[in-house]
C-alpha cells in the first residue's frame, strides 16, 4: 500500500459571508487542488454563531462571526481540519468561543486550539489517511488577549474555556548612556511608582536581572539577549503536547497565528516565532503552518521541514462583517446605531487605510507537501491571489493565480525566503525550490 501523506495547509479563512453562486467555477478549482491532499488543514478566523451572545469587552481588531448555516460555505473547498487558535477566538466572549466548539463538533469536523481547558485546548486533532497513515495537528495562539487564555481546573476551581496560547518575552536593546536617560526621566516623571509598588507588596514578581522596565516596556543592555523569546513554561509545555503526539501518529503539524514581526518589516518573523518554530520541529513536528499577519512571510527548510511563517490570508472578507458592537462605534465617534459598513468606512478613512487597502494582503499560497517515512520528499506551493482588483463579491476570495499574478507572488515569497536559504522559481505553474 501506498505510504505517503499529501498536506496542504492555508493561511487565514477570514471567512464572514456566503459566497456568489458566480464563484463555484473558480473554488472548484482550488477545491479540486485541496482534495487531492490527504490533510487539508486552515486557520477559521472567525466565531460560529448567530449573533444571540454579547461580544466582548475586545476584539481582535474586528469583531468578527460567521452564521452558523453558512459554514456550508466554506466546506465546499473541502478542508478537514480547522485551526481556532487565533486573536478572534473570544471576540464573542466564552459562549461565542464555545458556540463555534460546538458548531464544528456538531458537523463532526477535526478542530484544535480552543477548549473548555487548557488541557482540551492544547489537545492536537487526529486525521486517518485512507491509506491508514496519520496525523496529528496542534494550533496555537502567539497573539492572543489575557482574557482569551484557557485555564487549568484545580480542586476548587472549574477550568477556563480559552485557546492554547504561546506567551513571549520582549526587551528592547539600549546602551549604557541611554539607560542612565531613561533612569532619570522614570524619576522625574515617577512613571514606575505603582510598578515598583506592585513589586514591594507582592502583587507583581521583581524584574529580571539586568533588565530595567520603564511603564511597561523593558530595555536590557544586555546585547546578546534576543529582543523577543518564548516564555520558557509555555514553549516546553507545547513541546511536550508535541512529543505525547508523537507516540500516536506518524506526523505531527503545528498551525501558529502570529502577528508578531522584528519591528523592521511586517514580513519579518519575530526571533521567538522562530525559536518556536525550530523548537517544535526539533522536538517531532514534521512542518509549521503560520498566519496572523494577513501576507507572506518567509518560507524556510529546517532539517527539511517546512516552516510557513505566514501563509498570509486565504480569505479576506473583512468588509463583510454583519454587525459590530458600540465599542467599535464609540471608538472612532460614530452613532451607535450605526451599521457595521458605516463603521468599517469610518475606520478606513473612506477605504483609504486599512488591510483591504494593501495587495499584499490579497496574496498568498497553497502548498502540497508530500511525506514518506518521515521524510518530505516533494514539496510545491500554488500561487492564488484574493482578487484585490476586484470591488464586488469576489473581493477577498481565493483564486489559481496565472501569467502576471503568479509571477509577482513569486517575487514575493522568494525575495522573503532567500534568506532564510531557500531559493524559489516558478514551473508549470506551481512555485518549487530551484
Amino acid at each position: 500500500m501506498n505510504s505517503n501523506l499529501t498536506v496542504t495547509g492555508t493561511g487565514d479563512a477570514l471567512f464572514l459571508a456566503p459566497f456568489p453562486k458566480e464563484y463555484d467555477q473558480k473554488l472548484k478549482q482550488l477545491a479540486d487542488f485541496i482534495n487531492a491532499c490527504d490533510v487539508k488543514i486552515t486557520n477559521l478566523e472567525t466565531n460560529l454563531t448567530d449573533y444571540q451572545f454579547f461580544a466582548s469587552a475586545y476584539s481582535g481588531g474586528t469583531w468578527l462571526n460567521t452564521r452558523t448555516k453558512d459554514l456550508d460555505h466554506l466546506l465546499k473547498f473541502g478542508f478537514n481540519y480547522f485551526g481556532n487558535a487565533n486573536n478572534h477566538a473570544f471576540d464573542y466572549s466564552y459562549d461565542g468561543l464555545l458556540s463555534t466548539i460546538d458548531t464544528l463538533d456538531a458537523r463532526n469536523l477535526k478542530h484544535s486550539g480552543t477548549g473548555r481547558s487548557l488541557e482540551d485546548a492544547q489537545k492536537p486533532a487526529f486525521i486517518q489517511a485512507e491509506n491508514g497513515v496519520i496525523s496529528a495537528i496542534i494550533a496555537v495562539d502567539a497573539s492572543f488577549e489575557v482574557a482569551s487564555k484557557a485555564g487549568r481546573a484545580t480542586h476548587d476551581i472549574k477550568a477556563r474555556p480559552g485557546v492554547n496560547y504561546l506567551r513571549h518575552e520582549s526587551a528592547f536593546k539600549i546602551n549604557e548612556e541611554d539607560l542612565a536617560k531613561l533612569k532619570d526621566i522614570a524619576q522625574k516623571t515617577r512613571i514606575n511608582y505603582n510598578h515598583d509598588r506592585l513589586i514591594q507588596t507582592g502583587y507583581e514578581t521583581a524584574d529580571p536581572e539586568g533588565v530595567f522596565v520603564f511603564g511597561k516596556t523593558k530595555f536590557t543592555t544586555n546585547q546578546n539577549e534576543p529582543e523577543t523569546k518564548c516564555n520558557k513554561d509555555d514553549l516546553n509545555r507545547i513541546i511536550g503536547t508535541i512529543q505525547e503526539a508523537k507516540q500516536k501518529a506518524d506526523y505531527v503539524f503545528v498551525v501558529v497565528h502570529c502577528h508578531t514581526n522584528d519591528n523592521v518589516r511586517e514580513e519579518n518573523p519575530a526571533e521567538y516565532l522562530i525559536e518556536f518554530a525550530h523548537a517544535c520541529i526539533d522536538n517531532g513536528a514534521a512542518a509549521i503552518f503560520g498566519g496572523g499577519c494577513h501576507r507572506l512571510r518567509p518560507v524556510e527548510l529546517y532539517k527539511n521541514k517546512p516552516i510557513f511563517y505566514s501563509l498570509g490570508d486565504f480569505i479576506y472578507q473583512g468588509l463583510k462583517v454583519e454587525f459590530l458592537p458600540a465599542d467599535f462605534m464609540e471608538k472612532y465617534g460614530i452613532d451607535i446605531y450605526s451599521t457595521a459598513e458605516e463603521a468599517l468606512y469610518a475606520r478606513s478613512k473612506g477605504h483609504t487605510i486599512g488591510l483591504h487597502c494593501n495587495k499584499l494582503n490579497y496574496q498568498t499560497v497553497l502548498p502540497k507537501l508530500v511525506f514518506n517515512n518521515q521524510e518530505l520528499i516533494e514539496f510545491s506551493m500554488l500561487p492564488v491571489y484574493l482578487n484585490f482588483h476586484r470591488k464586488d463579491d469576489f473581493n477577498g476570495l481565493p483564486e489559481i493565480a496565472t501569467g502576471d499574478e503568479a509571477e509577482e507572488i513569486l517575487e514575493i515569497l522568494g525575495g522573503l525566503s532567500k534568506s532564510y536559504g531557500l531559493d524559489l522559481i516558478l514551473k508549470d505553474g506551481m512555485i518549487i525550490p530551484a
